[in-house]
């Protein structure tokens, strides 16, 4: 039996200002003056598994759907001091916060999706002090259940273990890190048994190359979207594509060309239909993503696993959309 301690933990919600790291990120860029500059980042996680499953964007949508600086949490940020007993936050950035509106855009993978090792698990635009004030949000909502789905999708998949007769009814989980362990898991695939046993125990540190990576002016164009190519429901090739080449990249339904990143070679790819991975999670802090059952985004999974089992995931091409340059 669980302890009382415990048992408290998993009862109480989570504290959003248990870590105030972002908020002092998001005072130096209103100190600095770049609060408004808008910018670029992805979100990043690094596995050593041979796939990522995409997990927490509903989280996320959810989340900010109940999101306030309420005149409470200005107080008690204005609580917070130094030895000398100085307020830390200055009048003024705390003045910002309370008329702040979120105008944060947000794209990631559909909860349950596949994606290869090194792909951003979401991309992230809007102004600097804005995302700084998200980043807690992006670490324990998406973050933290891509490794949990990822790591129990894993476990499944070295035992092959891909279908079930059955899907079993979501489990109840309350709202902090231990009920997202619990969400996550449930949706790699775990059963109840694994949920019960797993299900307090702690998701491994963040490392300093994961999480959000900004993305500086003076990079070439970086990726915004993963066009998936298809046979049928076969998945062929995954295509990176810039801003520019999502403008410019040929919707027509049979062929493609992609440089893969493994050989630098270009290949053209014969297929049937493609869907891009990354879908609308916010539009200018709004919240886009309608609410799914669990059991469907644990189906997904399971599918997702199953059709890339097939194709023979160690082979399975993926790269940049080719130009006409790359194909002289």
């Amino acid at each position: 039996m669980p302890d009382s301690n415990f048992t408290s933990a998993y009862n109480t919600p989570h504290n959003w200002l248990s870590d105030l790291q972002p908020i002092f990120a998001a005072q130096q860029s209103w100190e600095s003056g770049a609060y408004r500059q808008l910018r670029m980042a992805h979100l990043l996680y690094h596995s050593d598994t041979p796939f990522v499953i995409a997990c927490g964007a509903s989280s996320l949508a959810e989340h900010i759907r109940v999101f306030r600086i309420t005149p409470g949490v200005i107080t008690r940020l204005g609580q917070v001091t130094d030895t000398q007993g100085r307020s830390l936050f200055r009048e003024s950035f705390l003045n910002h916060l309370q008329r702040l509106k979120l105008r944060v855009q947000v794209n990631m993978p559909l909860e349950g999706s596949l994606l290869l090792p090194g792909a951003p698990i979401g991309t992230v635009y809007g102004p600097d002090l804005q995302i700084h004030l998200m980043e807690s949000a992006f670490r324990v909502l998406v973050w933290a259940q891509t490794h949990r789905a990822t790591q129990t999708a894993w476990l499944r998949w070295q035992h092959n273990n891909l279908m079930e007769e059955e899907t079993p009814p979501p489990p109840a989980f309350p709202p902090n890190a231990t009920g997202w362990n619990i969400r996550a898991a449930y949706i790699g695939g775990a059963s109840a048994d694994e949920i019960l046993e797993n299900m307090h125990l702690p998701v491994r540190p963040m490392s300093a190359q994961e999480g959000i990576g900004y993305i500086e002016k003076s990079a070439e164009d970086p990726m915004v979207q993963i066009r998936r190519l298809f046979k049928g429901e076969q998945p062929l090739a995954d295509m990176w594509l810039s801003k520019q080449d999502e403008e410019t990249a040929s919707d027509s339904k049979n062929r493609s060309w992609l440089r893969e990143t493994s050989s630098g070679q270009v290949r053209e790819i014969s297929m049937t239909r493609f869907q891009n991975l990354y879908q609308p999670v916010l539009v200018k802090g709004h919240p886009a993503l309608p609410v799914q059952r669990l059991a469907y985004l644990r189906q997904r999974t399971l599918k997702q696993l199953k059709l890339f089992r097939d194709t023979g995931i160690e082979n399975y091409p993926f790269g940049w959309a080719a130009t006409q340059a790359d194909m002289l």
